[in-house]
């Protein structure tokens, strides 16, 4: 089972040879972001879609309005993604990339990973709850990103997700009854290349890069407290 990674959006209106529609990229960008940062609140509690890690919801009159199923396009079964088609008439779906038809697409994203992959009033909850963060926290909403705990205190790395597409982290550092000893705000970044492996004494926090190609040229970045 994957922990949920990305949710991106689709619209789609003409069906190819075998009667499934086409989709290309929503240009919505509220709808987007509040998309994202759903995935990422869901992600920090460890929710999964089950064996891929990227929802598509695509958006098509093509179903009836109203209504919401898995895809007929095929996918090979090892993808990572996979697409489900949300209904919606034609006048609706001609207005989609208008920036007051966000909150439907974040309402129509909740209800389909209620409908489908979240069994239980319990998980249900957690959909709901981080739906709604995105959309009232916006850039300031905080995902649990790492945690790293020692002998006599606690790291804990979390990401913001700006308006810009770009990460901005924040390090905090608490003692192990809470009270925080440091709050230190990290550079932002495009990826999460720069944010790999925390080391944690009893005076100094290290956040050390990703070891891969693409950060073999970032330093780690280390603060006392």
């Amino acid at each position: 089972m994957k922990k949920i990674s990305d949710i991106r959006l689709y619209k789609s209106d003409v069906p190819n040879k075998d009667g499934n529609s086409l989709p290309w990229h929503l240009d919505n960008r509220k709808a987007s972001l509040m998309a994202h940062r759903t995935a990422m609140k869901l992600r920090e509690q460890g929710f999964s879609l089950g064996d891929f890690d990227h929802l598509y919801l695509n958006f098509t009159p093509c179903l009836m309005a109203g209504t919401s199923a898995p895809a007929e396009r095929k996918t090979n079964e090892r993808s990572w993604y996979r697409y489900y088609d949300v209904g919606v008439d034609q006048g609706l779906f001609c207005r989609l990339e208008e920036e007051e038809t966000a909150v439907f697409l974040s309402a129509a994203l909740t209800e389909v990973l209620i409908t489908f992959f979240a069994p239980g009033e319990a998980l249900a909850a957690m959909v709901q709850k981080a739906a709604e963060e995105a959309a009232v926290k916006g850039p300031e909403m905080l995902m649990r990103f790492k945690v790293k705990k020692g002998t006599k205190a606690q790291a804990t790395l979390f990401l913001r997700y700006l308006d810009n597409g770009s990460y901005w982290p924040l390090l905090m550092v608490t003692d192990l009854e809470g009270r925080e000893l440091l709050r230190q705000n990290l550079p932002g970044t495009r990826d999460l290349s720069s944010l790999g492996e925390i080391r944690l004494s009893s005076r100094r926090v290290t956040v050390n890069p990703r070891k891969n190609a693409f950060a073999k040229e970032l330093k780690p970045i280390s603060f006392s407290f």
